[in-house]
């Protein structure tokens, strides 16, 4: 079968899901309303709350909702069962589970003024949900950054190119956020720059790729570079938003 045609007929199921059922779903649960303050205004602090431009923000949940689900599944899937179970689960699921889920959760905590769903939880079904549905929430973002991060890690061992295009979209990133976010400059203009940044950065790294032995300080070398992820993610949890993790995404 013609994966130019797949591609078609995916497409225009996603765009059908979202004119018919994320309206209906928006309709039923949560009815966006431009009157309602957002907590990003309310509780601007240049750090964890911080107003973005359309766009920017677009680009940010976008990222962000792409994780270890419709990632690495469909690729365990195709390994496993073939292209055919893959496709159906990234259609049917991101439709109907993925799409209202992320949008439900987002919408939920907008209107309970930025809180964590754990927060939430406790509002509505008491201080235990919240404990119960914390943990869970917990053991599952540690399994998902344990994912990514072991696989991410094997990646820099068998294509020491990508580790430095990869490393440098942090500091383009924060170039980024400090003159176009925090500084108020002009989007397309920074953004083509950046773009411009990160093609020279993955030339560079092909034609200097930073392979490592099979000992780093003692480490493994995968060992190595899932710890120095670790403490990326620490870096990126702790600076203010507009600094990294926005422009990044």
């Amino acid at each position: 079968m013609s994966t130019l045609l797949v591609g078609a007929a995916l497409a225009v199921w996603l765009t059908v899901g979202y004119r018919w059922y994320g309206r209906l779903t928006a309709r039923r649960l949560f009815r966006p309303d431009d009157a309602n303050p957002v907590p990003s205004r309310l509780k601007a602090d240049g750090r964890d709350y911080h107003a973005a431009r359309a766009p920017v923000l677009f680009g940010h949940h976008f990222s962000s909702i792409a994780g270890a689900g419709p990632i690495v599944g469909p690729l365990i899937g195709v390994t496993h069962f073939g292209w055919g179970p893959s496709l159906l689960w990234i259609a049917l699921g991101s439709v109907f589970l993925g799409a209202v889920h992320d949008y439900t959760a987002l919408m939920a905590s907008v209107r309970s003024g930025g809180c964590s769903i754990g927060e939430i939880a406790e509002r509505s079904l008491g201080r235990r949900a919240r404990v119960v549905l914390s943990l869970f929430l917990w053991a599952a973002l540690v399994l998902v950054v344990a994912v990514f991060g072991v696989i991410t890690a094997k990646t820099f061992v068998a294509r020491p190119g990508i580790v430095l295009p990869t490393f440098g979209l942090i500091g383009v990133a924060m170039v980024f956020g400090a003159g176009v976010l925090r500084r108020g400059g002009r989007l397309l203009p920074g953004t083509l720059a950046a773009l411009g940044a990160l093609a020279a950065l993955i030339w560079l790294g092909e034609r200097f790729p930073l392979a490592v032995g099979d000992t780093v300080l003692g480490l493994p070398a995968v060992t190595f570079w899932f710890w120095t992820l670790m403490a990326y993610c620490v870096l990126a949890s702790v600076l203010p938003v507009w600094l990294l993790l926005q422009p990044r995404d």
